[in-house]
């Protein structure tokens, strides 16, 4: 069985990995963003489609986003 593709390092610094690669590699995607606040970026045929990222982070940018509204 081939080695599962890991996520890749944008130039704007989210990794990003295809969403069907995902799903095996979850839990280390989640940990990568608790532990070392990882931005990554879930894509399907090469477009991010989502991005996982902690709660603090999602809170923060909320915060930002009403500040500038």
């Amino acid at each position: 069985m081939p080695d599962t593709p890991k996520p890749v390092l944008a130039q704007d610094g989210v990794q990003e990995l295809p969403l069907t690669y995902a799903r095996a590699q979850l839990t280390q995607l989640i940990e990568d963003a608790r532990e070392n606040d990882t931005v990554t970026a879930l894509t399907v045929r090469g477009r991010r489609r989502i991005c996982l990222v902690t709660p603090e982070f999602y809170e923060q940018a909320i915060q930002l986003m009403k500040k500038q509204a």
